[in-house]
C-alpha cells in the first residue's frame, strides 16, 4: 500500500510543478506586461532544442555498446559531458530565441517571459511524471496494478520516506527560477554584445546539472546546492532589472 502521506506529497509536487509556472506566468504578466510571444518562443527554445533534438541524440547514443562502456568506465566524464551538451543545448537555444525571434522584445521583461516559458514548458513535462505516479499510487491502493508496471517504481512508491516525494516539486520551483536567471544572463550577453556572457550562461547551466548528478545520492546536499543557485538566480534578476535599465538610459542619451 502506497501511504496517504505519500500521495499527499506527490499530490504538492504536482501543483508546484504545473499550477505554479503557469500562476506565476499570469501574475508576472500582469505586472510587466510583457508580450506572451516572450513566453511562447522560451517554451519553443526548450521544446526544440531539448525535447526534440537533446534527449533523442542521448537516446540513441545510450542504445550504443562503446557508450555504456564509456559510462560505466568513466562515469565523472559521462555526467560531465551530459551536464555540457544541457547546457549547450539550451543556452545556445535561448541565444537564437532572441536573436531570430525576439528582436524586438530584448528588454528586461521580454528576459523574464522567455525564462518563465523555457522554465515553465520543463516543469510541465516533468510534472506528468507526479502525475503518473499519483495514478500508479490509486491503482496499487486498489490492487490495480497494471502488469507491465515495473517492481522498482512499486518499491519507491511503497518503501520511500513520504517526505521525498516533496522533494521533486520543491525543485521545480528552485529550476523555474534558475532558468529565468538563465535567460537574462543570454539577454545581457545579447545587449552589451559580449559573446562571453553567453559561454558564461553554458558554464552556469553545466556546473548546476554536473553538480545535480554528481551529488544525486545525496538529496539533501544536491537540492540544496540547487537552493544557493536559485538564491542566486533571484538575486541576479532584481539585479539585472537596474542594470537594464541604466543600459537603457544610456542609449537613449547617445541618440
Amino acid at each position: 500500500m502506497v501511504r496517504t502521506s505519500s500521495i499527499i506529497f506527490l499530490s504538492i509536487s504536482l501543483l508546484l510543478s504545473i499550477v505554479f509556472p503557469v500562476v506565476v506566468a499570469i501574475v508576472l504578466h500582469r505586472r510587466l506586461r510583457f508580450a506572451w510571444k516572450s513566453v511562447l518562443v522560451g517554451a519553443l527554445v526548450f521544446l526544440v532544442f531539448q525535447v526534440l533534438t537533446r534527449i533523442p541524440l542521448l537516446g540513441y547514443l545510450q542504445q550504443s555498446l562503446w557508450y555504456r562502456a564509456f559510462s560505466m568506465s568513466y562515469p565523472v566524464i559521462s555526467g560531465l559531458l551530459l551536464a555540457l551538451s544541457a547546457g549547450l543545448f539550451e543556452e545556445i537555444g535561448r541565444y537564437v530565441g532572441f536573436r531570430l525571434l525576439l528582436r524586438r522584445h530584448l528588454d528586461w521583461e521580454g528576459g523574464i517571459a522567455c525564462g518563465v516559458g523555457h522554465g515553465g514548458l520543463e516543469s510541465l513535462l516533468v510534472g506528468t511524471t507526479f502525475l503518473n505516479y499519483l495514478v500508479y499510487s490509486f491503482l496499487i491502493n486498489a490492487a490495480k496494478a497494471p502488469p507491465q508496471l515495473s517492481k522498482s517504481v512499486i518499491s519507491v512508491l511503497v518503501d520511500a520516506a513520504p517526505p521525498m516525494f516533496v522533494v521533486g516539486g520543491i525543485e521545480r520551483v528552485l529550476a523555474f527560477s534558475i532558468q529565468i536567471g538563465l535567460s537574462l544572463v543570454v539577454l545581457y550577453g545579447i545587449k552589451s554584445r559580449r559573446s562571453v556572457v553567453l559561454l558564461l550562461a553554458i558554464a552556469i547551466h553545466t556546473l548546476i546539472d554536473f553538480g545535480a548528478v554528481m551529488l544525486a545520492r545525496n538529496t539533501l546536499v544536491a537540492e540544496s546546492c540547487v537552493a544557493v543557485f536559485a538564491a542566486a538566480s533571484i538575486v541576479w534578476i532584481v539585479t539585472s532589472k537596474k542594470i537594464s535599465g541604466e543600459r537603457e538610459t544610456c542609449d537613449h542619451q547617445q541618440d
